[in-house]
């Protein structure tokens, strides 16, 4: 069992997309290797030729000088010394009168070759190149009908061929090498993070919602990728919270009216003797079942809000003419419990959302204000531009929030404890934060001591 762990591990990252990568790199290098060992074996082996070929061309015409100077006895002693003598490495000579007889030279006869010539010499001489080998000569037909052949061996190019054949090899092979061991490694932290990854999954699916994915700081592409995970589980996380709040919250705030509901419906039932006793405990049943499908429509309405399917119908819209509209709807009902309602409005202000779910965002905003302030007080609806985009604020010198409770009354069903005993169900600034979110508004609540101001903006 020990020993099959290793060879499984191995063979996951053999099959790993990086240990792939990695061999893709590799054949990729060694093709470029192959490239480069091809210019170079082919220039070098020009140059070189070139480079021999150009020393023997020299040697021939010093020697074919020497013969129209003085003859071709002289030349057969300078080739004899030169033999003799020799200080560029071993350079062989044939001298042939016309008849092709050969006068001087430690190469056999052969016809005339006028220019650069590659033959194999075929010795039992005592020559260091002796034996069997590749020559490159020069030959030149003298004035008199005589042939000079002055040659080389071409071992040092052999060696020089052989030698970058083996530094390409040496080289490529090396390259294959790290490429499957930088596979490995690269595999290996590849398949670390990736079975990390697997275990905070498993530990999310097991109910740990907490669990989050650990980052090594590299920012490379997969912290990215990481910080995007851990995001969206922050984000799940919230969510599902949300949810077990909601059903909490369902549960205990749904069992007043509904039990209120079930209380009027015994009382028709037991007590009810007349048509108007049933007619009005009918009408009562009515009115707190319309509160609960009031409820539950605002709660689908913020879930829907949640799940971003509005954006859709995002467009353009006048936000001075919009807040100045819904606010001047309010000023009727500000008067009659009391209340005094102020209007400030920058113009030509825009914003591109959804006017119907705006004009119900301010219209929450102001009920709030209106509904949790005695009568006397002021509100104040305004709108103006900011550095960044528009704000708009809401504005009471009522008795405010308690700063304890400020980040809890946007909950769903929150509501402060004096204001229980008050028709409504808390949802109101519940779906104000949902549409702010859609539109991608922040929301703060500032106290104005005395009374509260909810700003939305960005």
């Amino acid at each position: 069992m020990s020993s099959a762990r290793p060879i499984r591990t191995f063979t996951r990252i053999l099959r790993s997309a990086s240990f792939r990568l990695a061999l893709i790199y590799a054949a990729l290098f060694l093709l470029s290797v192959g490239t480069l060992f091809t210019t170079v074996y082919v220039t070098a082996t020009s140059a070189m030729q070139d480079d021999m070929a150009e020393v023997l061309r020299t040697e021939a015409l010093q020697l074919g000088q020497i013969h129209r100077q003085s003859g071709l006895l002289i030349l057969a002693e300078q080739i004899t010394r030169r033999m003799n003598f020799r200080t560029r490495g071993p350079i062989y000579y044939l001298l042939q009168a016309p008849t092709q007889q050969v006068v001087v030279g430690n190469l056999p006869g052969m016809p005339p070759v006028d220019g650069v010539v590659d033959f194999v010499r075929d010795s039992e001489s005592d020559e260091p190149a002796g034996g069997r080998g590749k020559l490159t000569g020069f030959g030149l037909t003298l004035r008199d009908g005589s042939f000079l052949l002055v040659a080389q061996d071409a071992s040092r190019l052999v060696d020089m061929q052989r030698a970058i054949q083996q530094a390409f090899a040496s080289a490529g092979a090396l390259t294959l090498l790290l490429a499957i061991g930088g596979g490995v490694l690269l595999g290996g932290s590849f398949l670390s993070r990736i079975d990390t990854i697997g275990r905070t999954s498993r530990a999310i699916m097991a109910g740990d919602l907490s669990a989050r994915i650990p980052v090594r700081g590299t920012n490379d592409e997969i912290d990215q990728l990481v910080l995007g995970l851990n995001a969206m589980l922050e984000r799940i996380q919230h969510l599902m919270e949300g949810m077990r709040q909601v059903t909490n919250d369902i549960a205990h705030d749904l069992r007043t009216p509904l039990g209120r509901l079930r209380q009027r419906l015994e009382d028709a039932r037991d007590h009810a003797t007349s048509t108007a006793d049933y007619a009005a405990a009918t009408e009562a049943a009515i009115a707190e079942a319309d509160t609960l499908l009031d409820i539950f429509s605002a709660l689908l309405r913020i879930a829907q809000l949640e799940s971003g399917a509005q954006k859709s119908a995002f467009a353009q819209i006048d936000l001075s003419e919009l807040v100045r509209s819904v606010a001047e709807a309010y000023r009727p009902a500000s008067e009659d419990s009391g209340h005094k309602l102020e209007i400030h409005v920058d113009e030509g202000l825009v914003l591109n959302g959804d006017r119907q779910l705006l004009a119900q965002m301010i219209s929450n905003l102001v009920e709030n204000a209106l509904h949790h302030t005695p009568a006397g007080s002021t509100v104040s609806v305004g709108v103006r531009k900011t550095k960044v985009g528009v704000e708009l604020q809401v504005a009471d010198n009522g008795p405010g929030i308690p700063e304890a409770e400020r980040d809890k009354v946007f909950d769903r069903f929150y509501r402060l404890d004096r204001s229980r005993a008050a028709a409504g169900s808390g949802l109101g600034l519940a779906l104000v934060k949902a549409i702010a979110t859609l539109h991608g508004l922040a929301i703060r609540l500032e106290d104005r001591k005395p009374g509260l101001a909810i700003v939305v903006g960005r």
